[in-house]
């Protein structure tokens, strides 16, 4: 990506180095989190380049480097939740190029032609990144409640709420297990 290039050119400002290889190894994650949640290749590597350059903006601030991968998966949930918010009723596409489009996104085509996924794309936007970070990334409770900065109960609450959504729109009943 071209943030990497262009800190990694910089090497004189202070901790530049040790930057680009925390997001180097965090970036290719970050990208799936971002097209999983998403549901749009352009708009996860959108998405993780804003993340990027809000890292790099806050690099300074964060005490333990050791932290950077729960972190940036903070940044990157925050800034899909509010693209999601954002697009959530609207996307355009041109209409000649539009085969193409779904063709070429990896993305789109996964959430298309499966069938749970494509329901946990049609959540809430709270609901699809818990179930995201809780199944998709096989984080415990405590690590979702840490990553969105919310209270386990917050967690398990949204996750609740969404598996019996889930259930309910795969035909299931919503108190089966």
């Amino acid at each position: 990506m071209e943030g990497h290039l262009i800190v990694a050119e910089r090497e004189g400002i202070d901790g530049a180095a040790e930057y680009v290889r925390a997001a180097r190894d965090g970036v290719g994650g970050a990208y799936r989190l971002a097209g999983y949640l998403l549901g749009d290749a352009t708009e996860a590597q959108d998405a993780v380049q804003d993340a990027l350059v809000k890292a790099w903006r806050s690099w300074s601030d964060l005490r333990d480097r050791e932290a950077f991968g729960s972190w940036f998966d903070r940044i990157v949930v925050n800034v899909c939740r509010d693209r999601m918010r954002r697009h959530r009723t609207l996307r355009m596409v041109d209409l000649e190029s539009a085969g193409e489009i779904e063709a070429a996104d990896d993305f789109g085509s996964m959430l298309a032609s499966d069938e749970v996924a494509g329901a946990v794309a049609r959540l809430g936007v709270d609901h699809r990144i818990v179930i995201a970070l809780r199944f998709w990334q096989d984080l415990s409770l405590e690590q979702v409640a840490e990553r969105l900065d919310v209270p386990l109960g917050t967690v398990k609450s949204r996750l609740h709420y969404a598996l019996r959504a889930l259930r309910l729109e795969l035909g299931g009943r919503p108190d089966e297990a």
